[in-house]
């Protein structure tokens, strides 16, 4: 979950801002953990509009998927990882392929464009465990 705090509202008449939304210059995240750095198109009075979202969570993730079916359209989903989880020491955003889950469902296999692999909430990969349950993408419904 990202925080933020009443300091880092925008206030003021902004031009750019939906009704009903809310600027922030800044927002937070306590815990060391992946998120997802996430451009979406959608098409409004006939142009196509690109917003970058930032996802919290997996699961999150898949709820934004969904609005696909609404005429979102997720463009690209960045990885962004913290230092324990990458190896780097320091934060990094790396184009996310896929993500499976583990078959018996306590474990993520990230797999990224370049065919590496990254695993949470461990981030040493366990020989035993079978990752079978694709999430991201979601699985085509229509394979042959």
């Amino acid at each position: 979950m990202f925080i933020t705090t009443r300091q880092a509202e925008v206030t003021g008449p902004l031009t750019i801002l939906e009704p009903g939304h809310q600027g922030w210059h800044f927002v937070q995240q306590h815990l060391m953990t992946p998120w997802f750095h996430t451009t979406i198109a959608r098409c409004e009075d006939g142009l196509e509009i690109h917003d970058v979202v930032f996802v919290d969570s997996l699961q999150t993730l898949t709820s934004l998927l969904e609005l696909t079916e609404i005429g979102v359209q997720v463009k690209s989903v960045h990885l962004v990882s913290p230092g324990w989880l990458n190896g780097a020491g320091d934060w990094r955003m790396e184009m996310l392929l896929k993500v499976a889950r583990s078959q018996d469902g306590t474990s993520l296999r990230y797999t990224l464009e370049d065919g590496r692999h990254y695993y949470f909430p461990e981030a040493q990969q366990d020989d035993s465990t079978v990752y079978c349950v694709q999430v991201f993408p979601k699985p085509s419904t229509n394979a042959t």
